[in-house]
């Protein structure tokens, strides 16, 4: 190459003006890539397409060559002549259009970049935000029983929709419509519905026209991300369906998610008509509020009775299927959800199982119309659990809905109770692990996980799971009594105790038979008695206690206080009490178990021994992870009192190394078994 060839050639192209082609060609292929990035989400994308790429890169190419051959003039775009000693002579209006064009081309360049730029941290933020989202409940104390259906129905096709987007968690709506926000800010509920973004929603009505308007908030960056207010024109439940979908889709723009085609058709479906799907979902919600209102003494989330009572049951639960059904009849939840709605009608002693017929055709009518859905093999898991107690078919129907819902975690923690009635402590683990790092908003989640934690000694954990539990329900007695019996199983009976008071404080009611269990192990037997005789009927149904237990637990109080003709007259009142059950149920091995200790304390041997190995025998036939433990300390009290302590030992030693709450801190404090602690069997124990 001849010197100064390349310094020519530099010359040459800066000439040409090549450079500044250069610039501005990159200046705005980064301006380009950058909107193109922010519009991808819109899109359904997470990056500018690759075609979108290629064809920037080409044209680098072509803005090399074009910038060569051809150059922008204030007289426009001529091609490039080699170098001249004549000068061009160019009009002003010219060289001045020329001028105003290139300065605004540049600012606008300029202001594109330093938008980009200016944004850039903002879309960090947002793409960073934890997608985690709670659809905050309507607060108003002014609704009828329907219109508070109604505004479900709004909440709940909302979280629905939401819930479609793989990249969000939010939290289902049957967790978030118990949720008392009160004057709590946004940080607050965040922290205790564990979520990073509330959707707050508000209906606007008038006599001429109804608005929805719908909040995004940040609770970490404590900032309002969205809002927009919807005109609803169509019926209600027409509205809706349409309104919860664009929501759906305006977030996750927000929130700068990629959908999939697949997401955006899940999104958009509507299988079936609006007006079945608002029926389903009155449906649902009454479901729900039947079988809260059962497992938590019929306590709304203020701690009084449900004024809505009369109007909430399962009963009516099944009519609003039943209506879905009519308006739909290809609509499968609906009849899944019918038969789930009986099946927990049973196991909450509101229907017998004459129903299990009807659940049965459901059942079959909502596989035959689809197979895969989800409820409909809960809706069969239900059948197998609460209808006919078989827990390993059970187990098989609620495999399979996880399979085809695995974000569910209704459905883990059924599975997980399965598991734990069939002794499969290993599963059970795993899948008290899931639900629990699901953090769900349900107290009766928490204080069944504590109880399973505690079978599984690990006491830490299952004392969070029931402190959580009346975090989240404080006026719900469960989950003290349930700390209660986890630290009383340890010995630990003065920290039982103060659970206990704190039950009394949060929920205003009497727990006379629990402070007379604790007296009584304690060794306070006066106290114990003057207790067991204040507790009311009421007291004894929190513990699911039967008439029989109540005789039980006040003849062992009273012998233990000296009262020993009381005692024999409360233990021949359990034992006709038992008797008479087992007349109407003779395979109930906790009748069998509890009539064995009557006749313990009773002095009847034989009767008591007969019957306690009558209990073993059907526990061992139909085994419960839960109970079958319960029938063996049973046993091992029975032959304890009648004074036969090797075979009181050797079921200990069985029960220690069967996995169960009871420890050998509970043995010592247990005044029926205190005899033992002197045989020298005692010391061989190794559970």
């Amino acid at each position: 190459m001849k010197p100064g060839t390349i310094y020519n050639f530099v010359l040459e192209l800066k000439r040409r003006r090549v450079f500044r082609g250069i610039v501005v060609y990159g200046a705005s292929t980064l301006v380009l890539i950058e909107a193109a990035t922010n519009l991808a989400p819109y899109f359904g994308r997470e990056h500018p397409p690759t075609w979108f790429v290629v064809l920037l890169g080409i044209g680098f190419f072509v803005s090399l060559w074009f910038s060569w051959i051809y150059d922008f003039t204030p007289g426009g775009i001529k091609k490039t002549e080699p170098v001249s000693d004549v000068p061009v002579i160019i009009p002003r209006k010219e060289v001045r259009t020329y001028q105003t064009t290139t300065f605004i081309s540049v600012l606008l360049i300029i202001g594109l970049l330093s938008y980009n730029i200016i944004q850039g941290p903002k879309e960090k933020r947002i793409r960073d935000l934890e997608k985690s989202i709670a659809v905050l409940p309507l607060e108003t104390n002014n609704l009828s029983p329907s219109q508070a259906l109604n505004y479900d129905f709004i909440g709940r096709e909302i979280t629905s929709s939401l819930s479609k987007v793989k990249e969000c968690r939010v939290l289902v709506w049957d967790d978030c419509r118990r949720y008392s926000r009160g004057n709590k800010n946004p940080q607050e509920i965040g922290k205790e519905l564990d979520v990073s973004l509330l959707l707050i929603w508000e209906p606007y009505i008038t006599d001429e026209q109804q608005h929805l308007f719908v909040e995004l908030v940040s609770v970490d960056q404590a900032s309002l991300l969205w809002s927009e207010r919807f005109e609803i024109k169509d019926y209600l439940s027409t509205a809706i369906t349409k309104i919860s979908r664009k929501i759906s889709k305006k977030i996750t723009r927000e929130l700068r998610i990629p959908l999939t085609p697949r997401e955006r058709a899940f999104i958009d479906e509507q299988p079936f008509s609006a007006q079945a799907t608002l029926y389903a979902s009155m449906g649902k919600a009454n479901t729900q509020d039947a079988w809260n209102q059962t497992v938590t003494g019929n306590i709304d989330k203020n701690g009084k009775n449900n004024d809505f009572t009369d109007s909430i049951s399962f009963s009516t639960a099944i009519k609003y299927f039943t209506d879905a059904i009519k308006e739909d009849p290809a609509f499968a939840e609906a009849y899944a959800n019918r038969a789930k709605a009986r099946l927990m009608g049973i196991r909450a002693g509101f229907f017998d199982r004459s129903v299990l017929d009807e659940s049965w055709e459901d059942i079959e009518k909502a596989f035959d119309l689809d197979p895969n859905h989800p409820e409909a093999h809960v809706a069969m898991g239900f059948y197998y659990y609460y209808g006919k107690e078989l827990y390993s078919l059970a187990a098989v129907s609620f495999q399979k809905a996880n399979e085809l819902s695995p974000r569910n975690n209704e459905y883990l923690y059924y599975l997980m109770k399965i598991y734990v009635e069939l002794g499969n402590w290993r599963e059970a683990k795993v899948l008290s692990d899931k639900v629990r790092m699901s953090n769900p908003y349900n107290a009766l989640f928490y204080t069944n996980l504590g109880l399973v934690y505690a079978y599984l000694d690990e006491i830490s954990t299952a004392l969070y799971c029931q402190d959580r539990a009346t975090d989240i329900l404080p006026q719900w007695s469960a989950s003290y009594i349930n700390k209660a019996y986890s630290l009383c199983f340890r010995g630990k009976i003065a920290e039982a105790r103060e659970s206990i008071v704190e039950a009394i404080e949060n929920t205003g009611k009497s727990f006379h038979r629990f402070h007379a269990e604790l007296d009584l192990y304690d060794g306070n037997y006066v106290s114990a008695v003057q207790y067991i005789e204040l507790a009311n009927e009421q007291e004894f149904k929190i513990l699911q206690e039967s008439k029989g237990d109540a005789f039980l637990i006040k003849a062992k109080i009273h012998k233990y206080a000296g009262h020993l003709d009381q005692a024999k007259e409360y233990y021949g009142k359990a034992s006709e009490y038992f008797s008479d059950q087992l007349i109407l149920d003779p395979e109930n091995y906790h009748d069998y178990s509890k009539l064995g200790l009557a006749y313990a304390g009773l002095g009847k041997k034989k009767l008591a021994i007969d019957n306690g190995q009558k209990a073993l025998e059907l526990g061992m036939q139909n085994y419960s992870g839960y109970f079958f433990p319960i029938i063996l300390y049973d046993m091992a009290l029975n032959y304890a009192i009648i004074g036969d302590h090797d075979s009181a030992l050797n079921t200990i030693k069985e029960l220690l190394n069967t996995r169960s709450l009871y420890t050998l801190d509970f043995i010592k404090i247990d005044p029926d078994l205190k005899p033992l602690l002197d045989d020298p069997g005692f010391k061989d124990l190794n559970p």
